[in-house]
């Protein structure tokens, strides 16, 4: 009796232990990271060495050719975790306000977990050791509004053990929708920056071109703050983002629709292409600007229309053996730094594909990018 009564006792300590840790992480929201390293002891050899590689990545310092070691996104590559391999997979590349961030793991092993930790630069060193983003439990993917431009860098590192193939895709989409009704990044021909009246000025905002009459769109739910036909813009409205958002404005209209004080949703129309303003001698398109409490922003990013990518490649194997002599570089382009040279018949681990380009580690601990020329595939036995 004593012993039934112990065991109810016990396995009732251990339900609301659980009920107590569930309770707190609905508050806490721990990441996925922090949660699977409750399941190590702090001494446990494997895991320290497990979490030792993810703190040598992050502190790892950009080259100073590396500062786009991805030539730009989306990206997107194939590989292979080994169960041996403990080193996170790195990716380097810049983002600009305006632009929401997505990373998406997809694995042959459902049940391997995943961990992707975001970053941010300042200089030619990371921040901080706190992620600027991590996943959460029992997801593989990311995504967040980025609100300030620079360097980032993601880091992808599976459970201790895990032993399977994966593909990854890292890739941006706009804040905001495209502001004229049927046209989209080609229909912009004039960009940010672009000199104005013979170098006196720099353009502070983007032109989109249209036919005359062409609606031009609310891109987020808000208020009309002002209307009117003044100034280099001509007939214009200003659109406000929320009560302490941005303000959105839509200048060189040929008419206006919206009325100031007015409540919009995504997909109003504000008004109609035109060259009002200071584009009388110009065809007709929408000068578009955003300004938050600094002054005028670059609205690209913003409102450039991008699409999830989809995966192409394949790797069938996890060894490689080189045709020849070959160079091995910091990231999957013929441009950037030159970091070793393999010799001919050298075998080499295939961590990933990336298009035309194998991600390899040779001699243990040398790791960069190969041509896919370079290397023969040894099969898998």
């Amino acid at each position: 009796m004593f012993k039934k009564i112990l065991y109810t006792l016990l396995l009732l300590a251990i339900v609301s232990c659980s009920q107590i840790q569930k309770a707190t992480d609905a508050i806490t929201q721990p990441t996925a990271r922090e949660v699977y390293a409750r399941g190590f002891e702090k001494d446990d050899s494997i895991y320290k060495s497990w979490n030792s590689a993810f703190a040598k990545a992050y502190q790892k310092k950009v080259l100073p050719k590396d500062h786009n070691a991805l030539s730009g996104l989306p990206y997107t590559t194939v590989g292979t975790y080994s169960s041996t391999y403990l080193i996170p997979y790195r990716y380097t590349f810049t983002l600009a306000a305006g632009e929401i961030f997505h990373a998406e793991v997809e694995n042959n092993v459902d049940s391997t977990a995943i961990f992707l930790d975001l970053f941010t630069w300042e200089k030619d060193s990371i921040i901080n050791s706190t992620p600027r983003l991590s996943n959460m439990p029992n997801e593989k993917k990311i995504t967040t509004e980025i609100t300030a431009s620079g360097l980032y860098t993601l880091l992808v590192q599976p459970q201790i053990g895990a032993s399977s193939s994966f593909a990854l895709k890292i890739y941006t989409t706009p804040q905001y929708s495209f502001p004229v009704l049927g046209k989209g990044n080609k229909a912009v021909q004039s960009f940010w920056g672009a000199s104005r009246s013979g170098g006196k000025r720099s353009h502070e905002g983007v032109d989109i071109f249209a036919a005359r009459g062409t609606p031009v769109v609310a891109i987020t739910d808000g208020m009309i703050s002002s209307t009117g036909n003044r100034g280099l813009g001509g007939k214009q409205v200003w659109l406000r983002d929320g009560i302490f958002g941005q303000s959105l404005y839509y200048a060189h209209l040929d008419s206006i629709i919206a009325t100031t004080g007015q409540r919009v949703k995504i997909g109003d129309t504000l008004g109609l292409v035109g060259n009002t303003g200071n584009a009388r001698t110009t065809p007709p398109h929408l000068h578009f600007g955003i300004y938050n409490r600094t002054g005028a922003i670059n609205p690209y990013p913003y409102i450039k229309q991008t699409e999830s990518p989809l995966i192409s490649d394949s790797l069938s194997s996890n060894l490689g053996l080189l045709k020849n002599n070959s160079t091995m570089r910091v990231s999957p382009t013929s441009t950037s730094e030159k970091i070793g040279t393999l010799k001919r018949k050298d075998t080499v681990l295939l961590l990933e594909k990336t298009g035309n380009w194998f991600h390899v580690r040779a001699h243990d601990s040398l790791q960069g990018y190969l041509y896919k020329t370079a290397i023969k595939s040894i099969p898998s036995t």
